[in-house]
């Protein structure tokens, strides 16, 4: 059923046009033309003015052909991570990848092509169903921001899916908490080569704090990182001030609270041998989901895995998604591959046979509820 031809064509079209997180107005845009040539009606929300963007989150849905069956939401991200130069796309032996200079975009561009072409086919062939929601989000990539922005009303559904994913037969039924971490260390200048003693060098405080934390797999559920780190001004003089941002994870609230505060002990020891002062903010970024094996959707998900012919494998992800702000806002949503791999890298690719495979797990959850469930 499903059109590879225009969906290759759609999937290209995307990720020509750049969208990287709050500059994402273009690309809506298009997708919004694209749905209009579908006769779907769509509209735009405030996200972007709140957020510092240049375009909200994008929302459409499909009237119902039988109000008796469950309702279902599908979400696909927008924005891309930051990339330099145009992105082009180049197809060899059936994968899908950039000229290697750039990110591809398949993530998440994958996902909004495998929604559309789900679409037109849920509509060409006439597939029952009890209303279709659909939002694209933006700025998911800098912390699901755009979806912390979103109109719980207009993705209230039955079930929802998130295409976010990788390999199309795993099925993310679980994804961890997270936590920022920012410290700002405030030292002492001093002359490098002539009062040394004087200075209070925060480069080093900053180094004697992050080797006393675990950083990296902490165990199965959990993690940490420092991912950026900056100071100094020049060699001659002792670093007065340093800037560190970093995060912690886990599918374990207890565990996360834990790591957390190993993290920010570190610093306040750190700082208080030194005598540095110490500016610390910790904020949550989003909530942990998790959906039982058991669930209705997740059997609804892996029938329709069984039925395009691959082997379903429920999984846990590292990783947040705009699921599990979804999943927070009451309407269970489950992670969906599409095929995407190497993301965020210029070796990012997808084939097309995973493309086409991916459209065809969205058409086969429909077609499953349509004929009464699992």
């Amino acid at each position: 059923m499903v059109n590879q031809k225009r969906l290759v064509s759609t999937f290209l079209s995307l990720v020509k046009v750049s969208s990287i997180s709050k500059q994402e107005k273009d690309a809506a845009d298009l997708l919004r033309k694209m749905l209009s040539k579908m006769g779907i009606r769509s509209f735009f929300d405030d996200a972007g003015r709140r957020i510092g963007g240049n375009c909200g989150n994008l929302y459409a849905s499909i009237k119902p052909t039988d109000k008796k069956l469950p309702s279902i939401f599908l979400n696909a991200h927008i924005d891309t991570v930051v990339h330099k130069g145009r992105i082009r796309p180049i197809i060899r032996a059936g994968v899908i990848y950039s000229d290697g200079t750039t990110i591809l975009g398949a993530d998440c561009k994958a996902g909004v092509a495998a929604i559309l072409e789900a679409i037109k086919v849920i509509k060409e062939k006439k597939i029952h169903h009890c209303g279709t929601k659909l939002c694209f989000t933006v700025a998911e990539e800098i912390g699901l921001v755009g979806a912390k922005e979103v109109i719980a009303k207009h993705i209230k559904a039955d079930y929802g899916f998130v295409i976010d994913g990788g390999s199309v037969e795993h099925l993310m039924n679980r994804a961890p908490s997270q936590f920022s971490l920012e410290a700002k260390i405030v030292g002492k200048a001093a002359h490098a080569g002539v009062h040394p003693e004087n200075g209070i060098n925060a480069i080093k405080v900053a180094s004697e704090a992050i080797a006393k934390m675990k950083i990296g797999r902490i165990d199965k559920e959990t993690t940490s990182n420092i991912g950026i780190i900056k100071g100094g001004t020049a060699t001659n003089i002792v670093p007065e001030e340093v800037l560190i941002k970093g995060e912690a994870r886990s599918h374990n609230r207890k565990k996360l609270k834990k790591q957390i505060h190993s993290m920010t002990k570190a610093l306040a020891k750190a700082c208080g041998r030194s005598k540095a002062y110490l500016r610390l903010k910790v904020e949550p970024v989003y909530s942990s989901f998790y959906l039982k094996e058991n669930s209705d959707i997740v059997k609804i998900a892996t029938s329709a895995v069984k039925k395009i012919g691959l082997k379903p494998s429920v999984k846990m992800t590292g990783g947040g998604s705009d699921a599990n702000i979804f999943n927070e806002m009451g309407t269970p949503c489950l992670i969906l591959g599409v095929g995407g791999h190497n993301v965020h890298t210029s070796k990012e690719h997808v084939s097309v046979k995973d493309l086409v495979k991916g459209t065809e797990l969205i058409l086969a959850i429909v077609e499953g509820l349509s004929a009464g469930g699992n």
